[in-house]
């Protein structure tokens, strides 16, 4: 069967034609930070912190380059995979059970009813489901490095693609933490969640790799349909701060933008990111895991 490595990325997932993998040599240059970046941010408080990137930001290093053209983004839409079978289903509730649970906890559903979700309350909201998302790719794709190693065979591009996604939302992560930077508690409940969630999804993954990946396609639809819900809230004026904010330099270097760059545009760009991940991991909940 032939690789699933570039190809799979490229041609399987719905919108992703140039947005991963990229050669070396057609990396972006480092663009020249702009001073006015973060202008407007003092009379905001100190949730934002001012850029601390180096002059010479050089991303070269990593394994994934977004690059997504105004065409891609502006096709980019909220789908969802039916569950079709008993493992679906669980796997499926099981998403829309853990959102609930952060929904509530977070009184996100409350501040979404009343209208009162502020700038900081979506970074808070960014940050800690970015934390979350980078873990399903790393763990899957080293659970099927070592499964490799000890069948000595091969993984078929697999490993590559779901490591890919994992640096991916690492990036998302890191970029929202240009913004801002969270405090001695929030940062308890990340490692407290992460330890939760890694355990229960490596075990998970080793019972049933098909579960796991339709439960990570289930939750980047969740990622898609939040970062829709955040555009549609910069649109109607009511996060006049992330209207009018210049994009950060660390997402204007990943993302190959331009100087000019908005930081809403940013946010468009995760979303088509989501919605790859998405597409990518409902390909592989619908493939056997030994192909």
């Amino acid at each position: 069967m032939a690789s699933l490595g570039t190809a799979f990325l490229r041609k399987v997932a719905p919108g992703l034609r140039r947005s991963v993998l990229l050669p070396v040599s057609r990396l972006p240059l480092p663009f020249a930070h702009a001073p006015n970046a973060f202008a407007g941010a003092a009379r905001w408080g100190s949730i934002f912190r001012p850029p601390e990137l180096n002059q010479n930001l050089d991303l070269s290093h990593l394994v994934t380059q977004s690059t997504w053209t105004k065409e891609e983004l502006d096709r980019i839409k909220e789908t969802h995979h039916q569950a079709k079978d008993f493992v679906e289903r669980v796997a499926y509730f099981t998403v829309q059970a853990c959102r609930l649970g952060f929904d509530i906890g977070s009184l996100y559903k409350v501040k979404v009813r009343t209208a009162t979700m502020t700038e900081q309350d979506w970074l808070r909201r960014i940050i800690f489901l970015e934390t979350v998302a980078g873990v399903p790719g790393m763990v899957a794709g080293m659970l099927r490095h070592m499964t490799s190693l000890r069948l000595m065979r091969r993984d078929h591009g697999w490993i590559h693609s779901l490591l890919a996604e994992a640096e991916n939302e690492r990036m998302h992560l890191l970029i929202a933490l240009t913004l801002r930077q969270p405090g001695p508690f929030f940062r308890m409940a990340v490692i407290g969640g992460q330890a939760i969630f890694l355990t229960w999804y490596s075990i998970a993954y080793m019972v049933c790799p098909r579960y796991c990946h339709r439960f990570a396609g289930y939750l980047e639809e969740e990622a898609v349909h939040t970062y829709t819900r955040l555009l549609e809230e910069i649109d109607a004026g009511r996060l006049p701060m992330f209207e009018n904010m210049k994009a950060p330099k660390m997402a204007r270097v990943y993302y190959n933008l331009p100087r000019d760059a908005m930081l809403r545009d940013v946010f468009e760009c995760i979303r088509a990111d989501e919605s790859a991940h998405r597409d990518t991991n409902h390909q592989f909940g619908s493939m056997k895991p030994d192909t």
